[in-house]
């Protein structure tokens, strides 16, 4: 049974200018809005491309009231520790709670996935 926690959430990659680092972003923010429903996902970026975590928030729908931000990094760093909460913290107001998830990268899930890819490569598989 799907859970609903939130009413919105923003997937968050780091960014980078090169349209084809942003492919895989993208695939994955299509497939899960196909799954979930555009009003329900929506895809930023840290820095150095557009849209930003600003510009994502700013067009959300009025009746979204709860959205979580989940990091598409492998682990916490400067940017999940200040820069990001930061972030957050500037757009957060009486009508919009925004949380910051634990990055994907420490999800269980995640880090059987890549064990598995490693050992496909290591022909343990």
């Amino acid at each position: 049974m799907l859970r609903k926690e939130y009413d919105h959430i923003i997937l968050l990659a780091h960014g980078s200018p090169d349209p084809l680092w942003k492919e895989p972003f993208e695939t994955l923010h299509h497939r899960v809005a196909e799954l979930y429903g555009e009003a329900n996902t929506s895809l930023a970026y840290m820095e150095l491309t557009t849209p930003s975590l600003e510009d994502v928030v700013e067009k959300l729908n009025a009746d979204v009231t709860s959205v979580a931000v989940l990091p598409l990094f492998l682990a916490v760093g400067r940017h999940l520790r200040t820069d990001v909460p930061a972030q957050i913290e500037a757009l957060q107001s009486e009508k919009l709670n925004i949380v910051l998830l634990p990055p994907v990268g420490e999800d269980n899930a995640v880090k059987k996935a890549m064990e598995s890819v490693i050992a496909g490569y290591l022909g343990k598989e």
